[in-house]
């Protein structure tokens, strides 16, 4: 290696540490398939649209106690708001460990192993 290619190495980390994985033999990653790219944007997606909603609903939140007439109104306006975070949430969470299901089984399918878990 010439003197101009080693201080080129130096310069850039990634280069020497992926021909330090080169000359180890690392394997590549394992080609995942389009299924499982899929599947983690499903996942992807329904987290942002969670997220979107929940901001949505904490603005609508903030201008009904921005406007409640008493004290009253406002602890009812964030007991309903706190209890649909909750049933909010816990759908999602639901939600989401069915599309974590589908994700490993789509990377188990696309590596040929035949099983469906």
């Amino acid at each position: 290696m010439t003197k101009s290619a080693k201080s080129a190495y130096a310069a850039n980390p990634m280069a020497s540490m992926m021909e330090a994985m080169q000359k180890a033999k690392f394997p590549a990653m394992p080609d995942f398939g389009t299924s499982w790219a899929e599947s983690v944007a499903d996942y992807g997606q329904e987290v942002l649209s969670f997220r979107a909603k929940r901001v949505a609903e904490g603005v609508q939140t903030q201008h009904a106690l921005l406007h409640a007439k008493g004290i009253a109104e406002v602890q009812h306006i964030q007991a309903q708001f706190f209890q649909r975070v909750m049933d909010d949430y816990a759908a999602e969470t639901a939600k989401l460990m069915e599309l974590g299901k589908s994700l490993t089984s789509a990377t188990t399918a696309s590596k040929g192993d035949g099983s469906s878990t």
